[in-house]
């Protein structure tokens, strides 16, 4: 009988260190975990990049759309470009071909009529919109995370303010 409890008291005090590892393997795991993106709606982006001062980047995309999902695995994966877009951006997904509601322009629509309201007629395709929702320009097509750095800077920076994107590469 002592044999059977000294066991139960072993394997009781094996378990609570057992769990005890994995809590602490999951903090390790937590703080080297890599941030993510924050996708909001159309209506939470707008409302909030007037509040913290901050660019918009839409992403139209299609549910088919080949270059969509390579461009979401490869290009919005990327820690610069992640870091980058948190640091200067408030960022949605507007699926092109989605009846979901929206609110522009106090009118509410589909994403499908935002989408034609933008003109786009290829997926993907990233808009920028300055904090008061003004158009800066869109950026038709599948875009690496190479090619998608220098974007985010020159307007995340505000070079857009002040010379052409060509101006720009020339003098980084």
């Amino acid at each position: 009988m002592v044999l059977v409890i000294l066991l139960v008291i072993i394997f009781f005090f094996g378990l609570k260190s057992y769990f005890k590892i994995d809590e602490q393997n999951a903090e390790t795991v937590e703080e080297t975990k890599p941030f993510a993106l924050n996708w909001l709606s159309y209506n939470e982006v707008l409302a909030l990049a007037e509040k913290e001062n901050k660019y918009v980047l839409i992403d139209f995309y299609t549910d088919w759309c080949g270059y969509c999902k390579k461009m979401d695995e490869e290009t919005y994966s990327n820690e610069e470009v992640k870091s980058i877009l948190n640091e200067n951006f408030v960022i949605v997904k507007v699926n092109a071909e989605s009846e979901n509601k929206v609110i522009e322009n106090g009118e509410e629509i589909t994403e499908r009529e935002l989408a034609k309201l933008y003109q786009v007629t290829g997926y993907p395709t990233t808009w920028f919109l300055e904090s008061n929702h003004s158009r800066i320009a869109p950026l038709p097509g599948y875009i690496t995370a190479e090619q998608f750095i220098p974007v985010l800077n020159y307007i995340g920076e505000e070079w857009h303010k002040s010379i052409s994107f060509k101006e720009y590469l020339e003098k980084i």
